[in-house]
Order: C-alpha cells, then sequence, then structure tokens
C-alpha cells in the first residue's frame, strides 16, 4: 500500500512514523524546520490511521513503509519513529537494511516487552471500552495513560483527535491476520543491524519504555542511548524543541 504522507524538501531523506495513538500530523511543527535544516521530510499514515485504509489481507505495517519509500524515489532514508512508529522503522531495518541510513527511535517497544501491571491496565481499559463500543471511553483512557497529567490541553485534544479516527476507522474494517514478526521469528537479527541508531525515551515515560531503550540500545551494534528531559511518551509532541535539537545533532555526526 502506498501511504498517504506530508512531503516537503530536498536533500537526505527522513521519514517520519508516528505512535500507535497518532497519525502524521503530529510531525506537523516539524516538516519546516527539518527542510530548513537541508532534509527531505516525509510524514506517512500507517495502515487504519488518519487517512490511510486499514490492510485489506495481512498487516505488515513496514512493508508498507517500503512501499512508499519506492513509490516515493526514496532508494534510502533515515527513518524516524515514535512509539509503535519506532517499531515499525526497526522492522523495516531488519527486512531491508540496505534501504534505511539510519534509525531514530523514540520511546520505541521493545522486542521482548513484559508489561508491568500499570501497562496491562491501561491495554485493559481501552479494550474493555472498544468491546462495549465506546469509543469515547477508549478515547478518554489513552488520553489519560498516555500524555501527562500536566500536559497543555491542546495536546490533548490532538491526541484524542487523531486517536479517535483511528479507533472509527477501525472499528469500521474487518479482521486481518498479522503479518509474522521479523523481530520475533529472529530476535538475533538485531545484533547484526549494523546502522547509526539513536535509542530514546522520554525521562518521564513508563517503565518499560525507558528500560527498554536501554536494552535495545546495548542489543544494537551502533546505538547511542539518550533519556530525554522532560519528555513523556510522545516527546515529539511534549518536548518538540528538545526533540528536533536532539535528532539534528544525530543526523549531524
Amino acid at each position: 500500500m502506498r501511504l498517504p504522507h506530508d512531503e516537503a524538501g530536498s536533500g537526505p531523506a527522513l521519514v517520519l512514523i508516528h505512535a500507535g495513538i497518532a497519525d502524521r500530523t503530529m510531525w506537523r511543527e516539524h516538516l519546516a524546520p527539518l527542510v530548513s535544516a537541508g532534509y527531505r521530510a516525509v510524514a506517512v499514515d500507517l495502515p487504519g490511521f488518519g487517512e490511510a485504509p486499514p490492510p485489506e489481507h495481512e498487516s505488515a505495517p513496514w512493508n508498507d513503509v517500503l512501499e512508499t519509500m519506492t513509490a516515493l524515489g526514496l532508494d534510502q532514508a533515515v527513518l524516524v519513529g515514535n512509539s509503535f512508529g519506532g517499531a515499525v522503522a526497526l522492522r523495516v531495518a531488519v527486512v531491508a537494511p540496505e534501504r534505511v541510513a539510519a534509525l531514530a527511535l523514540i520511546s520505541a517497544p521493545p522486542h521482548d516487552l513484559d508489561p508491568s501491571p500499570e501497562l496491562t491496565q491501561i491495554w485493559e481499559a481501552e479494550e474493555a471500552a472498544l468491546e462495549r463500543g465506546d469509543i469515547e471511553a477508549a478515547v478518554t483512557a489513552v488520553v489519560a495513560a498516555w500524555t501527562q497529567p500536566d500536559a497543555p490541553p491542546e495536546l490533548k485534544r490532538r491526541v484524542a483527535e487523531m486517536q479517535r479516527r483511528a479507533f472509527t476507522v477501525q472499528a469500521e474494517a474487518d479482521p486481518v491476520d498479522e503479518a509474522p514478526d521479523p523481530v520475533e521469528e529472529d530476535p538475533a537479527r538485531l545484533t547484526r543491524l549494523d546502522l547509526p541508531t539513536l535509542v530514546a525515551a522520554g525521562e518521564k515515560d513508563l517503565v518499560e519504555f525507558r528500560e527498554g531503550a536501554e536494552r535495545l540500545a546495548h542489543t544494537l551494534p551502533r546505538a547511542r542511548h539518550v533519556r530525554i528531559p522532560g519528555a513523556g511518551h510522545l516527546a515529539p509532541m511534549e518536548t518538540p524543541d528538545a526533540f528536533r535539537e536532539l535528532l539534528l545533532g544525530f543526523l549531524a555526526e
């Protein structure tokens, strides 16, 4: 599937992949500064999010990212992913490392995620609301779980809007099977992923993601680990200036 996307600029390509509670509009304030820094920025909607329809057959979003890169004439790009988008970016690199110049993984879930009671409760609250058809309750649960208590109302509104759109689209779609996960099939592939990689998580993120970032950074051969001050799970939206400074510094290296 060729994914809906926003694109601007010229130069080395950056493909921006959104979190699982968001869509490509989470990157909107970053496009112009990245272009000004000399990059071609491409923000995509993954299947079932934003303007992208759900997958019709098997769900393998890493393949959709690769198809979109090919359609846009991108032989290679730096992949920047937040949360679920980081997981997708990592799998793109595993299945097609020659297409990835570098990785920036922000609060990406670790492949060996062992959910704490807190994270399990978050997932169960969301799932219970969806099972009874209460999308608004599910949206409320997501916003409460994944944004910080003192987050600006506008940030909470944006997350709610993106998640509501995804829940609505996904509720109307037929179920599809998940494709085999290339990392789960062979976790040792991560130790052979010889790419410059930034692995970061917000200092206020859930423990699974903070500790998972450290483990992933130790697993990947050329990874650099950073904890982002003041950020929770959505650093590109919560601390946009600090996130962009970190990203551009990594790219400059």
